[in-house]
């Protein structure tokens, strides 16, 4: 049901994670400042970049406000990071007010539709390489 009551613990666990999405997209310049360390478990060990390749550098290019860097490095993350920038909001609602706003099924398809187009994208950058 969508507009049920939430029970407290529930508040407080939605109040944290809305918080992940700034904190995560903030500390992407730290993490950039570290040098050239293997930030890619799968890109160290086979030389391909994975889905995700490039997310740190998109989260700082959109940290310093520079969108069209942001879509150089990985263009299939926008999407993924605009629905969890909206869905951190969504949380951020629910724990405020209590109730439940959205169901559950239809985020899962959200999500599902984001992943579909981070691996779309993955797969273009691999057969077409810049």
């Amino acid at each position: 049901p969508e507009h049920q009551v939430l029970a407290p613990p529930e508040r407080h666990w939605r109040m944290a994670a809305c918080a992940l999405l700034p904190l995560g997209v903030a500390a992407a310049p730290a993490f950039l400042a570290l040098g050239d360390l293997p930030l890619c478990a799968f890109k160290h060990l086979t030389g391909v970049d994975c889905p995700l390749c490039g997310g740190i550098r998109t989260c700082a290019a959109l940290a310093q406000g520079d969108f069209y860097a942001a879509w150089q490095t990985n263009p299939g993350l926008l999407p993924l990071l605009a629905l969890a920038a909206l869905h951190s909001g969504l949380l951020a609602g629910e724990a405020i007010t209590g109730h439940r706003w959205v169901s559950p099924r239809s985020l899962s398809h959200a999500w599902m539709g984001a992943g579909a187009i981070v691996l779309a994208s993955w797969i273009w950058r691999l057969v077409v390489p810049a």
